[in-house]
Formats: C-alpha cells, sequence, structure tokens
C-alpha cells in the first residue's frame, strides 16, 4: 500500500468521524463539540436557514437546546469524493426524529429524511466542515422545527 493510499484511508475515517461527531453533538453534546467540527467561516444551510460562521452556529445551538429539543440523527450512504489533497466533497443521507419534552418524547414518527451535501477541508486542526448543505427530501409537519425565525421551518 502506498503512503497516499494510507493517508486517504486516514482522511475518510476522520470526514466519517465528523459526522459522527455532527450527529452526537446535536443529540446531546455541548456547543463547544458542534463548533469543533467547522471551519470559523463555515456556510450552513438547512433548508430556509442560512447560518454564516461559527457565531451564527452558537446561536442557533443554544437557541435550540433551550427550547429543549430532543433530537437523534442517523446517518447512511456517506460517500467522500476527494476533490484535491486537503478537500472533499461529501453526500450523505441523514434521518432525523425529533421532538421536545422529558425523555422519554412521546411519538416515533421521523422528523426529517434530507439529503446534504458537505465539503470539507484538512486544517492545521484536522478535517472540518467548511460547508454543509441539508436539501429536505420528506418533512413532517406535525413536528415543530428545532428553532423557527420568520419562513426557517428546517432542521
Amino acid at each position: 500500500m502506498t503512503e497516499t493510499a494510507l493517508q486517504q484511508i486516514l482522511d475518510r475515517q476522520e470526514i466519517e468521524a465528523l459526522n459522527l461527531q455532527f450527529a452526537r453533538a446535536l443529540d446531546g453534546g455541548t456547543v463547544e463539540q458542534f463548533l469543533a467540527i467547522f471551519t470559523e467561516d463555515v456556510d450552513y444551510r438547512s433548508g430556509g436557514r442560512v447560518l454564516q460562521g461559527h457565531a451564527a452556529l452558537r446561536d442557533f445551538f443554544e437557541a435550540r437546546a433551550a427550547a429543549g429539543r430532543v433530537s437523534r440523527h442517523m446517518m447512511s450512504g456517506l460517500d467522500i469524493a476527494f476533490t484535491g489533497a486537503d478537500t472533499a466533497r461529501v453526500r450523505s443521507t441523514w434521518l432525523t426524529f425529533a421532538g421536545a419534552g422529558p425523555l422519554p418524547v412521546s411519538g416515533c414518527t421521523p422528523f426529517l429524511v434530507a439529503d446534504v451535501e458537505d465539503d470539507c477541508l484538512r486544517t492545521p486542526a484536522g478535517w472540518r466542515i467548511s460547508r454543509r448543505i441539508i436539501m429536505p427530501v420528506f418533512r413532517n409537519p406535525e413536528i415543530a422545527a428545532p428553532v423557527a425565525t420568520g419562513s426557517e421551518a428546517r432542521e
């Protein structure tokens, strides 16, 4: 195995770990864990929600937590394509269960099924997501969005 092939295997594992960390952070982690997944200038879009940079992500995460959001995120179909030595385009599909209140939350129908497209960048601290676009495919209108502002109604 070449050194390049070995490095690409290690890079794939680190990028996969970013996605697992995303789910863990949203499903009960800290704002610091959530922010550590992204570059400082991240472009994060989910349906009508557009968040630019760590400050906007922090505000969203804190408002989501304050609203009592309970969620569980599941990912499949992770497809990583390296676009350069330090860049990658990542596609995946996510299933989200969500609600609010004390555990266990009543009801167990999915809130959202979405296609996700990421641009990842190798930084001095390791791989980070520099752009995340969440494209809802199916959304349950009976479950409230985590933090709704104006027309924003997506996770």
